[in-house]
């Protein structure tokens, strides 16, 4: 009874990392998009600076590197669940990164709720909390999952 637990959580596991995937590329998409189609949003950015290339440089590469870091560590987490969940052994780094990233995605879903930017429009504000919502969900599906995995597999090791 326990193999067919296990497989049926280790299917969630694997079907998960690939949402935790899914869900960075999205998110390096997201910024390349209001990067290039909200004039609104550079202008901020620049507003206060001196209108230096310089300056901007500096500020884009700050943003890739930023992104780039954050899809990495979905990647790693997706990857190392979907590892966990095919039955190769992972350790628990996987495991707190996901966690750091159910917080955040906390973290943005309150900002979006209680700090909503009276600019935003009420469409764009329900497609970003459906979307935080959904990111918040696949990180809870992939911690239950990885942490009955880690369980049952040792159980099963026991017996």
């Amino acid at each position: 009874m326990k193999e067919v637990k296990m497989r049926r959580y280790q299917n969630l596991l694997t079907v998960s990392g690939l949402g935790v995937i899914a869900f960075g590329l999205w998110s390096v998409l997201k910024t390349f998009l209001l990067l290039i189609l909200r004039n609104d949003m550079r202008e901020q950015m620049f507003e206060k600076m001196p209108n230096e290339l310089l300056v901007k440089v500096i500020v884009y590469v700050i943003l890739a590197f930023l992104v780039l870091t954050d899809f990495g560590i979905r990647l790693f987490v997706g990857l190392s669940a979907r590892a966990e969940g095919f039955g190769k052994k992972k350790g628990y780094a996987y495991i707190v990164f996901a966690i750091l990233i159910a917080l955040s995605s906390l973290g943005s879903l309150l900002l979006l709720i209680f700090g909503s930017n009276p600019d935003e429009s009420l469409l764009e504000l329900t497609v970003s909390t459906i979307v935080e919502v959904t990111n918040l969900v696949v990180m809870i599906e992939l911690l239950v999952a990885a942490f009955t995995v880690k369980k049952l597999k040792k159980e099963i090791s026991e017996v």
